[in-house]
């Protein structure tokens, strides 16, 4: 979505001390610049730990390319890849042992 639709490279200059970075939370950018500086934040899960940022409802979907792009301090054409580490995680999800169990052995999917 950010390479079709990319962020502008300036826009955390259109930050004011009380703009909303996580709205779920009510998590102003005074609160993440200060997590930043004086806290030393330096990816978006140092944020979520020091400010709350990607705490609220939405985990981090609305606000997490922007939490990651204002800890990293990247936000021109490359914020994506900068703010990727933060967002990204692997998938998983709950499997049976039953159905571990079914799955056919190296030996039967070599023949």
């Amino acid at each position: 979505m950010h390479t079709v639709h990319a962020v502008p490279s300036r826009w955390a200059s259109w930050l004011t001390d009380d703009t909303l970075v996580c709205r779920c939370e009510e998590v102003p950018y005074a609160q993440v610049r200060e997590a930043r500086s004086d806290l030393g934040a330096g990816d978006g899960r140092d944020l979520k730990s020091f400010a709350r940022v990607g705490m609220g409802w939405c985990q981090g979907r609305m606000c997490g390319f922007a939490a990651g792009c204002l800890a990293t301090g990247e936000t021109g054409p490359r914020a994506g890849e900068a703010a990727a580490g933060a967002i990204k995680r692997p998938l998983a999800g709950p499997v049976r042992i039953g159905d571990l169990a079914e799955l056919p052995s190296a030996d039967d999917r070599s023949a």
